[in-house]
């Protein structure tokens, strides 16, 4: 026999194999809604801001969606507000006073923010903390950084020298 008409029929169990695998044709199905982009609130692109809760196993961040353009004082803003109800379900607390008013806070440069605390803020080492945990991940985000890498310059009302904290998280 010639080596030619040996592979034919090896050819065509080979062939055969291949198109005869036993699933039939089920069609399209269906899938859910298609990707809808950019999320928004109330009709305005939003975008994420990162805070820093406690809880005991120590600072744990959280994403909340917001509309406004400046991250770093809606992060400050979020902040002060505390936890949301599921946060809380969660263990996880905020050591600022309720009722505190928001820092006001400005990114003059990459890796570092400005946060110009209120007259009268006043907060125990972890509450001190997350406000800088918050201020650092914020800056690192408009700025593209690391949040380790970015100083909080944190401003009394006072006046004085700012003190300069980086975040303790890694």
């Amino acid at each position: 026999m010639r080596p030619r008409a040996a592979c034919a029929p090896l050819l065509a169990l080979c062939l055969a194999s291949l198109t005869a695998c036993g699933i039939d044709d089920t069609g399209p199905a269906r899938a859910g809604a298609p990707a809808s982009g950019l999320r928004r609130i109330q009709g305005r692109p939003a975008t994420t801001v990162h805070v820093y809760f406690s809880s005991p196993l120590g600072l744990e961040r959280v994403s909340r969606l917001d509309k406004r353009p400046n991250t770093l004082q809606a992060a400050m803003d979020q902040l002060v507000a505390g936890p949301d109800r599921a946060e809380r379900t969660r263990g996880l607390v905020s050591l600022i006073p309720p009722g505190t008013p928001a820092p006001a806070a400005v990114t003059p440069q990459p890796s570092t923010a400005d946060v110009h605390l209120p007259p009268g803020w006043t907060a125990d080492r972890t509450a001190l903390h997350q406000l800088v945990c918050t201020a650092a991940d914020a800056a690192a985000t408009t700025h593209g950084t690391k949040p380790q890498d970015t100083r909080v310059r944190l401003h009394r009302s006072e006046g004085g020298e700012p003190t300069t904290e980086v975040c303790p998280r890694p």
